[in-house]
């Protein structure tokens, strides 16, 4: 009875210890989402180093960044693939490729999209285009000169300046 008794003083400031560095851990883990942190290739899972390697065979990966996104451990990666810039976010866990972004003509936006990025810039000179999907949403990044500054504006479908 007594070192049952011993045990449990021993377990109880354990356990308790352990309790506050997990709820410290979902802390940090939470206080660190949404930023990104730059990995290797090989600091990926094995399920998104693969597709990583697929979807940029033949390229070059330029950069990976690891953050949380919507509750998931996910890669942004960006590379060169047929001398285009491109982007692929993938999933940790299983490697889905959850978004993709591309370099576009800016030709082939959507006319709302060249409407509302020329009222922004004032103008159509200089400005790049990227097509993004991500979770089935797709957007549009422009890029160009403003104001003596080149600045990013992301449009959706319509037109409409996403936050």
């Amino acid at each position: 009875m007594h070192q049952h008794r011993i045990s449990q003083l021993i377990i109880a400031p354990v356990l308790a210890v352990a309790l506050a560095g997990l709820a410290t851990s979902c802390a940090s883990s939470k206080a660190k989402s949404g930023k990104a942190t730059s990995v290797s290739l090989s600091e990926l899972s094995a399920a998104a180093r693969a597709t990583v390697e697929k979807v940029t065979a033949g390229g070059q990966v330029d950069k990976i960044d690891k953050e949380i996104e919507k509750g998931k451990l996910v890669y942004d990666v960006e590379a060169t693939v047929g001398g285009k810039h491109v982007e692929f976010l993938i999933d940790d866990a299983d490697g889905s490729v959850l978004g993709t972004e591309t370099s576009i003509d800016y030709s082939q936006l959507p006319a709302a999209v060249r409407a509302a990025a020329e009222k922004y810039f004032d103008h159509a000179t200089g400005l790049k285009a990227m097509k993004g999907v991500e979770y089935g949403e797709t957007h549009y990044e422009i890029e160009g000169p403003k104001n003596g500054k080149t600045v990013e504006v992301t449009f959706d479908q319509t037109g409409k300046r996403a936050k």
